[in-house]
């Protein structure tokens, strides 16, 4: 599972698997929930993210994988 935020956009992506999107709801004014071929959700999109969420602070408790913090840096690379 991934979490990006892209600041120029505002926008605020989590794929929740790494799979080819094959089509999309909008559950609500700009939150698209993206799923693949059969039918499972991918991905959910949030437009003007700062409007509809908390961006000051990511907390993740007991998550059983490996928790990885990325910077821009590594997101151009």
């Amino acid at each position: 599972m991934n979490i990006v935020y892209f600041e120029e956009t505002d926008s605020l992506y989590i794929e929740l698997v790494p799979q080819e999107a094959t089509g999309a709801w909008e559950a609500a004014p700009g939150v698209i929930i993206n799923y693949g071929a059969d039918g499972q959700p991918v991905g959910i999109e949030i437009d003007q993210a700062s409007e509809k969420a908390n961006l000051d602070s990511l907390k993740i408790g007991n998550f059983p994988g490996l928790v990885e913090n990325i910077t821009k840096r590594d997101l151009t690379h």
